[in-house]
């Protein structure tokens, strides 16, 4: 895919596993977090923000339990691009789905030449 870039993105430093998805769940610890709830805030909001030429198109916030359903929110074309760059958008809606609580953190960022996509829980 020539001119974009896919990320599963985490603010949290150290070395990336092979599978960026895996990476985050394990630094962030998402599997105990959907077992045993966290102890920080619960998101609200399930943000999506599409830039396209350098202008902002998109900037909407849904109530964050919407990031149970991802994959129904995201257009067609950008799921496609997630499934080429191997990352389990499945998987990712799955352990969404099976969180206690939804915590803040990014869930995803695509990077075109002519487009910028980033999803992200606060």
């Amino acid at each position: 895919m020539s001119g974009s870039t896919l990320l599963n993105v985490s603010n949290i430093g150290g070395t990336m596993s092979s599978c960026p998805y895996t990476w985050v769940v394990n630094k962030l610890g998402l599997n105990r977090i959907k077992n045993e709830g966290h102890p920080d805030r619960e998101a609200r909001h399930l943000n999506v923000r599409v830039v396209r030429d350098g202008e902002e198109r998109v900037l909407v916030s849904l109530p964050a339990k919407s990031a149970r359903w991802l994959i129904e929110l995201i257009p067609q074309d950008v799921v496609d691009k997630i499934y080429e760059e191997k990352i389990p958008l499945e998987q990712i809606q799955k352990d969404l789905a099976e969180m206690k609580r939804l915590i803040p953190h990014k869930i995803f960022l695509l990077e075109e030449d002519e487009r910028s996509v980033s999803v992200w829980l606060d």
